[in-house]
């Protein structure tokens, strides 16, 4: 009980902090964040008690443009809540409750299942990560736990593993993320840092021989699966990731692993001031960093619930910053709980069921103050029945907040 209520003090300084003034111009912000060198390169530092502000960004600040795509009416088709990738010309819906993943061309079509569930080469039960590599013609899954990142072509047949143990054979690659360069022969892999494993982050090359290796240090934790990896991946060279703990609240910081030369760089943290912390997280969004803030509650000996959560964002070349509210006001202006969590390779990105699409539409309808928005919402809305597949709302992120990546 002591830690949760160190959780909420933490919080209600932040949340106290994010209504003391409004203002709405970046520019009009004040300096929050400054500078230190660690290994020759710089790393931004926010200061908690600078940031006082509160600016409303609504979802058409972050992204350039906002499609919305019905995915395929089929049985085979039919998909869930879970998470999406999209590249230029694809769809990828990542699937739970051991059901695989399914891709989709952009237009909605169904392409067809990616592998299928089992123990067998190329089978999985569960994936944390994947990637669609257009020019390669390859998708690239990574499961839960796995020693290896599965290939498949763009139909959704395995094609070969790419083995991330060849070095240390009993390793186990726990909630890992990736990046795989196939033009550069480069695979970038950071993993939660189980104490009992020997590293925490590598580049390797596509067959599985380690290229550069980076050693646990100060990152390691007590195993844990309530922890996860967040990134955005919007970065041609380097994996960018953040450490969201759970159990092990600390201060962290988000790296980038720099897929040339392997090393893992510090690039963004948050300084708490002497102040309980409380548990966080970080996106880098290009020439942005985004991170949250979050008020946990113990309900279970293993079960724990978020109760509220506070965003704010850096300027990185300028250090302003502060809290911030996002809006969707492409829909039914409602509040977006954590916009970087949707965003990643360029893209935010919303799966939805029909029926909860027609809420937000209905909502909208009523309230939103945009005449051509409306025009547009009324449009979609004769299109939507109950029993349709899902819908995928996906907008192409403006070029300074992550829409960098190389094609």
């Amino acid at each position: 009980m002591k830690t949760i209520y160190a959780y909420w003090v933490a919080l209600t300084i932040a949340l106290v902090a994010c209504t003391e003034n409004e203002k709405n111009q970046l520019s009009d912000l004040p300096i929050v964040a400054h500078q230190v060198e660690v290994d020759g390169q710089g790393m931004t530092v926010c200061e908690l008690g600078l940031l006082k502000d509160t600016i409303d960004l609504p979802l058409s600040y972050w992204v350039e443009d906002f499609e919305t795509v019905k995915l395929d009416g089929k049985d085979e088709a039919l998909v869930g809540h879970g998470p999406v990738y999209v590249s230029d010309n694809y769809i990828l819906v990542r699937e739970s409750n051991n059901v695989p993943c399914k891709l989709f061309r952009r237009d909605g079509s169904f392409v067809g299942k990616v592998g299928s569930l089992g123990q067998g080469p190329g089978e999985y039960t569960d994936v944390y990560d994947m990637q669609i590599d257009e020019q390669a013609e390859h998708i690239y899954l990574l499961p839960f736990r796995s020693k290896a990142i599965y290939v498949y072509d763009l139909k959704g047949n395995y094609q070969k593993d790419i083995p991330l143990n060849k070095k240390y054979e009993k390793m186990m690659v726990p909630k890992g993320l990736f990046k795989v360069d196939a033009a550069k022969n480069r695979v970038a892999v950071m993993t939660l840092p189980f104490d009992y494993l020997p590293l925490v982050a590598w580049v390797q090359d596509m067959e599985g021989n380690f290229l550069h290796e980076v050693p646990m240090n100060h990152l390691k934790i007590r195993p844990a699966f309530s922890n996860e990896m967040l990134s955005s991946k919007c970065f041609a060279d380097a994996l960018d990731v953040s450490l969201y703990t759970l159990k092990e609240v600390r201060k962290d910081t988000l790296y980038h692993l720099d897929m040339n030369d392997g090393k893992l760089y510090p690039k963004f943290t948050l300084d708490f001031g002497g102040r309980d912390i409380t548990r966080h997280n970080y996106f880098d969004f290009s020439t942005h960093y985004v991170g949250s803030l979050a008020a946990i509650e113990q309900v279970s000996e293993n079960s724990f619930m978020v109760n509220a959560t506070c965003a704010y964002l850096v300027e990185k070349e300028s250090g302003k910053g502060a809290f911030f509210r996002t809006t969707n006001d492409f829909l039914d202006n409602e509040p977006i709980n954590i916009i970087s969590k949707r965003c990643s390779n360029g893209y935010y990105t919303l799966n939805i069921e029909p029926a909860a699409l027609i809420e937000k539409l209905e909502k909208g309808l009523k309230s939103h103050p945009d005449e051509a928005r409306r025009k547009k919402m009324e449009a979609l809305m004769k299109t939507i029945d109950e029993d349709d597949n899902n819908y995928i709302f996906i907008g192409k992120l403006k070029k300074q907040f992550g829409n960098t990546v190389e094609k």
